[in-house]
């Protein structure tokens, strides 16, 4: 761990030595000439940007196609329906709907609901739109 430690600390020092010269410079172009500064920061902005972007644009484009070589699968025998539970006589799968009932559906399958129903449901209705825009203005 101390040898980690003194390693990173080479480094560090080794690197200040070397950048020192350079950052002097870059504050020197700062304070004399603002305007060429600017516009070198930009342009190295705008550089830094653009490899990024290609970055992305090359890893994105490197997706590995996968080959697939095959034969094409010939049926020697029928295909055969897996055993399942059997469907009762009268079940039907489908149907087509039709526009509307006939008078025997319409008895059969219709209630017609009673004045207190309604009246049970208008309340409710009225009691969610209250709570919706009760502390409206």
């Amino acid at each position: 761990m101390e040898k980690l430690k003194e390693i990173l600390e080479q480094t560090y020092h080794f690197l200040e030595e070397k950048l020192e010269p350079v950052t002097e410079k870059v504050l020197e172009l700062h304070e004399k000439n603002r305007k060429t500064f600017y516009v070198i920061c930009g342009l190295v902005t705008i550089m830094l940007v653009c490899l990024i972007l290609l970055i992305a644009i090359a890893v994105k484009g490197k997706k590995k196609t996968v080959e697939v070589y095959g034969e094409k699968l010939e049926l020697t025998e029928p295909l055969k329906v897996p055993d399942g539970s059997e469907l009762p006589h009268d079940y039907t799968v489908n149907r087509t709907t039709k526009k509307s009932w006939t008078e025997e559906e319409a008895k059969e399958w219709f209630t017609v609901p009673s004045e207190e129903d309604v009246e049970t449901l208008s309340k409710s209705n009225d009691n969610m739109v209250n709570e919706i825009i009760g502390a409206a203005p």
